[in-house]
């Protein structure tokens, strides 16, 4: 089944551990690392809430033995709860913002849901 797929999971610890994919980028170009990261994160706070909260994802990503001695409804629950503070975070922002449309927060945002509910039922099928 769809829900059950290994991609799935590991797409959502993508989306998780976008923060320190940027940190990567930002690191590369030394020159306008600081333009990039004032740019997409003005408030240094939610830069750091974002890579603690890609930390676990992210050794997922780069551990996948690691993670192996954890079951999968085990993991798949830690991962949705993760999912659901990235979302809070994103509604938050939002609201930060005056409720104004922006393409990017709303696509990030579906994902986000769309990803929740994926491994949701993955965990629910896994139980």
């Amino acid at each position: 089944m769809f829900f059950a797929n290994q991609p799935s999971v590991l797409f959502a610890c993508a989306l998780l551990s976008r923060t320190w994919l940027l940190l990567a980028i930002a690191a590369s170009s030394r020159q306008t690392g600081d333009k990039i990261l004032g740019l997409l994160y003005p408030d240094h706070f939610w830069f750091y809430v974002g890579l603690a909260m890609g930390a676990l994802p992210l050794t997922r990503l780069i551990f996948p033995k690691l993670w192996q001695k954890l079951s999968i409804p085990n993991q798949l629950w830690g991962i949705l709860v993760l999912l659901l503070a990235d979302i809070a975070i994103q509604v938050h922002a939002i609201n930060l913002n005056y409720w104004r449309f922006e393409a990017l927060n709303a696509v990030t945002l579906w994902l986000s849901l769309m990803m929740a509910f994926i491994v949701f039922k993955s965990a629910v099928e896994k139980q």
